[in-house]
């Protein structure tokens, strides 16, 4: 009984420490942001919120976040920046496609066919875009190999891309009805969810590709 309520304490307490650290990430991913004047500080800071939450996934613990994160933001603030502007532009490239459609008089070509084919992308580009954070701290390519790679990462898993995308839209719903959240745990807890996500992807991968060797 007693091993059972400890059991039950230390749980507590690591998702306590979780929610703690998340909202700390996420309020420096906000900082340092800002102080990038948001189109230097964006890619970067969410590179470094990814990179610290993948390290707290594999080794438990994370001390001196805030040294670590500046740490990871000066590091791969080159890359960083290059994967903002590249995912960005092709989000830019689906938000006018779908304000032209809107204004066009609907017919069934383009209920049937133009919009879910829209949709269909705007998926990709996310799932292909997280994955791309996945593989470059996974495997420490550049950013352009990293975002090739993970597009034939989400042709080969398709159960892990919808699940990213499930991530996405679920975190969408809880913020707009508790926009407060927002600034606690917008980004942090998607890389949380998503990189525990990948994690299990990239396990699998490497646990197939091994059997597959002998």
């Amino acid at each position: 009984m007693e091993n059972a309520e400890g059991g039950s304490m230390d749980l507590i307490m690591k998702g306590f420490d979780w929610l703690a650290t998340l909202a700390f990430l996420n309020i420096l991913w906000l900082g340092f942001t800002l102080a990038g004047g948001i189109l230097f500080g964006a890619g970067p800071a969410t590179f470094a919120v990814n990179a610290l939450v993948k390290k707290k996934l594999h080794q438990g613990d994370l001390s001196h976040v805030f040294t670590k994160f500046k740490t990871e933001f000066k590091e791969h603030f080159k890359e960083g920046n290059r994967y903002f502007w590249l995912v960005t532009a092709a989000s830019l490239f689906i938000y006018v496609d779908i304000r032209v459609i809107q204004a066009l008089p609907q017919n069934t070509f383009i209920q049937l066919i133009v919009l879910p084919s829209l949709l269909i992308l705007s998926a990709l580009v996310i799932i292909v875009a997280t994955f791309a954070l996945g593989v470059y701290f996974e495997f420490g390519d550049s950013v352009i190999k990293s975002l090739k790679d993970a597009f034939w990462l989400t042709l080969i898993s398709p159960v892990a891309g919808i699940m990213i995308v499930h991530a996405f839209l679920i975190g969408l719903l809880i913020y707009a009805y508790v926009p407060a959240l927002i600034m606690f745990y917008s980004v942090s807890s998607y890389a949380f969810v998503t990189q525990w996500i990948m994690s299990k992807t990239f396990k699998r991968i490497k646990r197939k590709k091994y059997s597959n060797s002998y």
